[in-house]
């Protein structure tokens, strides 16, 4: 299982619990992976117009960045340890999902002369690139998630969740919503916009596949936002995340930059003639 990937959307999300005083904050987390005791550090920075999450861990100091600054909404994923970063705008995601949807009519004219023995192969092929995002068929198994009273993590309070795949318990998680914790949403807009950057990202790919069925980025399946996650395996705690602390600061643009970083361009598939 990918923990940094749950560390990741559990930050993002845990970017709204913070109270209305905070115009700029700084929030530390904390994942431990039980089985390890591997412990990942994650520092949330949160202005008017930009967002940075930070991790440093065993074998992770990477970055991530979203900025609004100039009316460009843009993605930055900086990797500290190859002192590069990638960048995403609106812009880059058009240019893919017009060349996903050359690459796929292509195969799909290719496939026209293909035996179903060999269609079969290749969408099977098709599926295992693209992870949870099969081409057809129905949408996969989702996490529900139910409430069970309430509770409180250093000091927030919050509503108590289980989420369950099926008959399998995959999480527990404690969700503080706006009125537990008196922040104006207001004070996010940079937040607001990120999101409304990845639900246009996952609109344009989600298009140029020809498929529709898919959960949203944004679609979380709870009331509220996660100040403590716990991720369950085959029934037992595999990793845990929590809000730390919570104070205001002020930041400069330093501290939203990405210093001398090289900046790698990102790979847009090409069709083949």
């Amino acid at each position: 299982m990918n923990i940094g990937a749950n560390q990741f959307s559990f930050c993002l999300a845990a970017l709204l619990a913070v109270p209305t005083y905070a115009a700029s904050l700084r929030a530390q987390m904390e994942s431990i992976r039980v089985d390890t005791g591997e412990i990942t550090h994650n520092e949330i920075l949160l202005d008017a117009d930009r967002l940075r999450v930070n991790s440093t861990g065993k074998d992770e100091h990477r970055s991530f960045i979203f900025l609004t600054d100039g009316g460009r909404d843009r993605m930055v994923m900086l990797d500290k340890s190859r002192n590069e970063y990638r960048e995403m705008d609106q812009q880059t995601v058009n240019q893919m999902s017009d060349q996903m949807k050359g690459v796929m009519a292509q195969m799909q004219e290719k496939m026209k002369n293909m035996t179903p023995e060999q269609r079969a192969m290749i969408e099977k092929m098709m599926k295992g690139k693209m992870g949870q995002m099969p081409a057809r068929g129905p949408e996969p198994a989702r996490t529900v998630y139910t409430a069970q009273g309430r509770g409180s993590v250093n000091g927030f309070s919050c509503t108590r969740y289980v989420g369950m795949r099926g008959t399998e318990k995959v999480a527990e998680l404690c969700a503080a919503t706006p009125s537990d914790l008196r922040f104006s949403p207001s004070d996010f807009q940079a937040f607001d916009k990120m999101k409304e950057f990845l639900a246009s990202m996952q609109s344009a790919i989600t298009n140029s596949l020809g498929v529709g069925n898919f959960r949203s980025m944004t679609d979380l399946g709870y009331e509220g936002y996660p100040i403590e996650y716990v991720n369950f395996s085959d029934g037992k705690i595999e990793s845990k995340t929590e809000l730390k602390n919570l104070a205001r600061a002020s930041f400069s643009d330093p501290d939203f930059s990405v210093g001398n970083a090289r900046k790698i361009e990102l790979a847009i598939p090409q069709g083949r003639r």
